[in-house]
């Protein structure tokens, strides 16, 4: 038997290390998001330290994001099951971070990072322990690591490991990710969670974007989708969808008695997220049941138009949104996908008989359109003479001269733009033009800068053959010539 002031005294011993050991998984950008590439590094550091206290790793991969698996043999005859993932969410928007996403601050005594509470700190939790473990004692029961690399994208590939591999996952119990104390230092313990439904919807109704004086006679994808969305609920999370509580579970009478007694620290919640009011302002004894069962619909996200510095008079093509249903025992995700197709329907907003036409559907990192040259504008091509030496290697933005209409190039300071963000976060609105594009992208088009989709950059010479169809618009890109 392990004495506690003995486990005590090594963890003070080495707490230092640690947390320093924490932070450095913390500084490998693992978003999931961004493909295989990103994840490796943080993947094979954990696999290199979980080798050092336990009898083997494997990597199990069934075509997405590859998981770790690693055992160590126990002393008795049960096994414990410990899930956690080390893929993060993406860290937009950046300009809300007060530091580095990716390097750990110390803060008030909590570390600050992205992904540290989710998951990596568990991952480093529950290596730690079997440190202690081993170097204080033996294990007294086998223990079974699964560290998947896709949780935070939907673990697509993780049904497929589970049955692939369902005898070495076998266990007695499972110890989920997650836990921790709360404000008044209590151990919390989770005993299970909702389920989860995420949709993409997506509204297409012009080639491209127009200029917003024609929005007296073209439809707007964003007033069309803000209408489709504004009709799944209200503001006190009354969900619309037919049928959608006919298979909600309600919670029991004694289910009722131990939520009302777990404190839902109102007050802590306001000072740290800074609102005023919860929805439909449920009793002290309500809140946690509340929380816990009550399904929801949340708009997760919503991209049209332009977003950027200053105005732009634009008319939007296309609209997305990202929404997440967090659903309670006998929802079935299924069900409620049909039950919210059934609902666009009947509210007019059917799903088209056939998919645009895929001239005009946006690709990545471009899309070409259907040759259109507007008489006023003269084409882009008029102005390559003699200008392609200066806008070799890079980062560009064309604009209109309002009065001529003739199309005038200016150069961005890149080096600005790649010290700002180290080129780690950018994605494909980046004036920087460090996005991280695959290698037959890299030798072609490298980014899009102040990017209105306009159709004109595609992977190739933006100047060659494609004519803007956005003439006070403007469009960055980084040429690489040849």
């Amino acid at each position: 038997m392990i004495s506690t002031s003995a486990v005590d005294t090594y963890l003070q011993s080495n707490s230092r290390r640690f947390v320093d050991e924490l932070k450095e998984l913390c500084s490998f950008p693992s978003i999931s998001n961004h493909g295989l590439e990103a994840i490796k590094p943080a993947r094979d550091w954990i696999a290199n330290r979980l080798s050092g206290f336990t009898d083997r790793v494997e990597t199990f991969d069934e075509g997405g994001m590859p998981a770790l698996y690693a055992e160590v043999k126990g002393a008795g005859r049960r096994k414990l099951l410990l899930y956690e993932h080390y893929d993060v969410q993406p860290v937009d928007p950046i300009d809300q971070w007060e530091a580095d996403p990716f390097e750990a601050v110390e803060k008030d005594g909590n570390l600050v990072a992205r992904g540290v509470a989710d998951d990596k700190a568990d991952v480093m939790a529950r290596i730690h322990a079997l440190e202690v473990l081993k170097h204080l004692g033996e294990i007294p029961v086998t223990l079974r690591f699964l560290v998947e690399g896709e949780e935070e994208i939907g673990s697509k590939t993780f049904e497929k490991i589970a049955h692939k591999h369902a005898d070495k996952l076998k266990a007695d119990g499972c110890l989920w990710e997650s836990g921790g104390f709360d404000s008044g230092d209590r151990p919390t313990i989770f005993f299970g969670v909702r389920g989860l439904l995420y949709i993409q919807l997506r509204v297409s109704l012009l080639a491209f974007d127009q200029h917003s004086g024609y929005a007296s006679l073209y439809p707007s994808a964003a007033m069309y989708l803000i209408r489709a969305l504004a009709s799944l609920r209200d503001q006190d999370m009354n969900i619309s969808i037919q049928g959608f509580y006919d298979d909600v579970v309600p919670p029991t009478e004694a289910d009722r008695e131990m939520l009302a007694k777990i404190d839902p620290e109102v007050e802590e919640r306001k000072r740290l997220i800074g609102f005023d009011e919860m929805i439909r302002n449920p009793s002290h004894d309500k809140v946690i049941e509340q929380l816990l069962f009550t399904p929801t619909c949340n708009i997760a996200g919503v991209t049209t138009g332009y977003q950027g510095p200053g105005s732009k008079t634009v008319l939007p093509a296309e609209a997305t949104a990202k929404l997440d249903f967090r659903l309670i025992p006998n929802q079935d995700p299924t069900d409620i996908l049909s039950k919210l197709r059934r609902h666009l329907d009947g509210h007019g907003f059917e799903k088209p008989a056939r998919e645009p036409d895929p001239r005009a559907k946006r690709e990545h990192p471009g899309r070409r359109l259907p040759e259109h040259d507007p008489p006023h504008v003269p084409r882009v091509g008029e102005v390559r003479g003699g200008l392609m030496e200066k806008i070799r290697d890079k980062l560009f933005t064309i604009k209109y001269v309002e009065d001529t209409g003739h199309p005038h190039i200016e150069i961005v300071d890149q080096a600005v733009c790649a010290t700002k963000c180290k080129g780690k976060y950018c994605n494909h609105f980046c004036p920087a033009g460090v996005y991280e594009w695959d290698e037959e992208q890299q030798k072609n088009l490298v980014s899009f800068g102040n990017c209105i989709e306009c159709g004109a950059c595609s992977i190739g010479c933006p100047f060659d053959n494609i004519t803007c169809h956005s003439p006070r618009g403007g469009f960055g890109a980084q040429y690489r010539l040849g």
